[in-house]
This record gives structure tokens, C-alpha cells and sequence, in this order.
């Protein structure tokens, strides 16, 4: 069986912490990507390396940029437009908080195939809870056609 791909937005989840202190940490890519594999998807992550020069993490950096699952967008990109493409091409849902407003009208399935984030007392948790109650077959009928 095919296992469900995943595009983390790397920009967006440097963020993830408390909104009263937004110090970004790689440690929330870390702890999304274990949490995506733990849902059994495959994660790919898109990293702007011009946002993590605010990050002061060499060694954690370093680390990240070994993954095999990370690839850095291509310089003067739009990360953004990076990871909705990414997606699509890959039939992937897109692990972010970012709601891609301003894309909205060139990429109409974003609100569909898109995965919330949360940072619970240290932890991380994807909120898959908009998903539960969903018929998940028309839904991905309903992306699917909307992707293409």
C-alpha cells in the first residue's frame, strides 16, 4: 500500500511556538516530521534557507539540512508557491498553519489537503481532527480534481 506523502512548510513551522514569544526553533521541524512519519505519511520538507539564517542552531541546522526527506527552495523563490507546487505534483497534503490566502485563486484545493499544526506543552500534534467526521473518499475526489 501506497503510504500518503506529506510537504511540510518548513518557514511556517520554525513558528510554532508560543505566539507571546515567537522565537523560531528547528526543533518544531524535528518534532513535525516524527509526527508525520507517526501518522504513517511520508514527509518531504521545504526549507527557505534564507529564513533559517535567523535561526541560531548551527549544529540542529546542520542536522536538518542532512535529512534525506529536507530540500531547500531555490534562491529569490517563492517558498510559499515552492510548497503548494510540491504538493500538487506530488498528490501531497501540506502540513502548515499558513492558509495560503493570497493563493488561493491559482491553487483553490490548498484549504482542502491542508494540515494544521499545534505545539501542546512541548509536544506537537498535527489536527486531524477536521478530517474525522469527513468523507475522506469525496474529499480526495474533490482535491484530486481541483490539484489538476
Amino acid at each position: 500500500m501506497k503510504r500518503e506523502r506529506a510537504v511540510i512548510d518548513a518557514s511556517n513551522i520554525l513558528y510554532l511556538g508560543s505566539p507571546r514569544q515567537p522565537k523560531p526553533s528547528i526543533k518544531y521541524i524535528f518534532a513535525v516530521i516524527a509526527a508525520v512519519r507517526a501518522s504513517r505519511r511520508e514527509p518531504l520538507v521545504i526549507v527557505d534557507p534564507t529564513v533559517l539564517s535567523v535561526v541560531g542552531e548551527p549544529e540542529q541546522l546542520q542536522k536538518l539540512l542532512m535529512e534525506s526527506c529536507v530540500r531547500t527552495t531555490p534562491p529569490g523563490s517563492d517558498a510559499a508557491r515552492v510548497v503548494l507546487e510540491t504538493a500538487r505534483e506530488r498528490d501531497a497534503i501540506i502540513v502548515s498553519n499558513n492558509t495560503y490566502v493570497d493563493y488561493w485563486n491559482e491553487y483553490p484545493w490548498v484549504e482542502l489537503c491542508r494540515l494544521p499544526v499545534a505545539a501542546i506543552d512541548g509536544s506537537v500534534c498535527l489536527l486531524e481532527a477536521r478530517f474525522k467526521d469527513t468523507d475522506l473518499e469525496s474529499l480526495a475526489t474533490r482535491a484530486a480534481s481541483l490539484h489538476r
